[in-house]
């Protein structure tokens, strides 16, 4: 068996990809949606944005309520060993900024590592 639960003996491994896996989700789309402003999470911080603080995890944990809560959200993903709230590596010490951005693309860390040994069909990070 190999890592993602699929006989490492089979050229070409069988993988169920769900819809969610498939979903774009960017943060700023998602929280414009919300009709969140940047003093939403930059609160306290004023209106120029040139002076806005990284708000960090417990920033983002304010609304997103906690890690344990997140990689339980995305179990559907387990079963395929890519649930990165979930994972071998670093789970719950994954600091939120390592994948996700709301000012540029959110980035699939996942691959920066397993670009050439996982040939699983994902979307960018929201």
């Amino acid at each position: 068996m190999s890592l993602l639960g699929v006989d490492a003996n089979t050229s070409s491994p069988k993988i169920n990809i769900t819809p969610e896996l498939k979903k774009e989700f960017p943060i700023k789309a998602h929280h414009d949606k919300l009709s969140l402003s940047c003093t939403d999470c930059h609160e306290g911080q004023g209106d120029d944005p040139k002076n806005f603080q990284l708000i960090g995890d417990k920033g983002c944990l304010s609304c997103h309520k906690t890690k344990q809560f997140l990689a339980d959200r995305l179990k559907f993903m387990d079963p395929l060993h890519v649930n990165p709230h979930n994972s071998i590596h670093d789970g719950p010490k994954l600091y939120c900024d390592e994948c996700h951005n709301e000012h540029k693309p959110s980035e699939n860390m996942c691959l920066s590592c397993h670009s050439n040994d996982v040939k699983i069909w994902m979307r960018p990070t929201p």
